[in-house]
């Protein structure tokens, strides 16, 4: 058999002293702020996340369309000197203005995307009578001429005289007739 006092003794409710309630009380607000500390600080990473894409998405956007941009002024150019840029000192002068500004606008991919544009058009080669475009002073960066040549394989009468190359990769490359005078190159 059971004894009374014993009955007595589980029947009674559990008494929770009062200051119990209030640790509790402040070890759950604690955590709640901790926890909205790091919801905040998550929600901020995010957000900068989120901008730094915006801001890439932007820029490569404008870069494609100042790419886009050059490509058909020169074409109109190219149509309107009759497929010289260098026969007319006027159409020279807005070629290499254009083209210097574009390059110090632009990554290097795109502007080796120039170079094999102009290079195609025939503006960056010396034959006969046709001089090339005036490039001296530019300066390029991180530039694969791999990416310009004719199946990555070949670039020949290429001319480049008077500018700046920094990293620039010809590996494989089969070349002719090229003219680097007074090129500055850096590894």
């Amino acid at each position: 058999m059971v004894s009374q006092e014993q009955s007595t003794q589980t029947d009674k409710p559990f008494i929770v002293p009062r200051q119990f309630y209030g640790i509790f009380t402040v070890v759950i607000t604690l955590e709640q702020q901790k926890a909205a500390k790091q919801q905040r600080d998550e929600d901020r990473y995010a957000a900068k996340l989120q901008r730094e894409q915006d801001r890439n998405m932007n820029d490569e956007r404008y870069k494609s369309e100042l790419f886009d941009t050059f490509i058909k002024e020169m074409g109109q150019l190219l149509k309107e000197y009759n497929g010289s840029l260098t026969a007319n000192e006027v159409a020279s002068t807005l070629a290499r203005a254009k083209t210097l500004t574009i390059f110090r606008q632009l990554d290097a991919q795109r502007n080796i995307q120039i170079i094999r544009f102009l290079y195609e058009a025939k503006q960056l080669t010396e034959m006969h009578d046709n001089s090339s475009l005036d490039l001296s002073t530019a300066e390029l960066r991180d530039m694969d001429f791999r990416n310009s040549a004719i199946n990555k394989k070949k670039l020949n009468n290429l001319s480049l005289t008077g500018i700046f190359l920094s990293n620039a990769t010809f590996i494989g490359i089969e070349m002719e007739h090229i003219n680097f005078n007074n090129t500055e190159f850096e590894a």
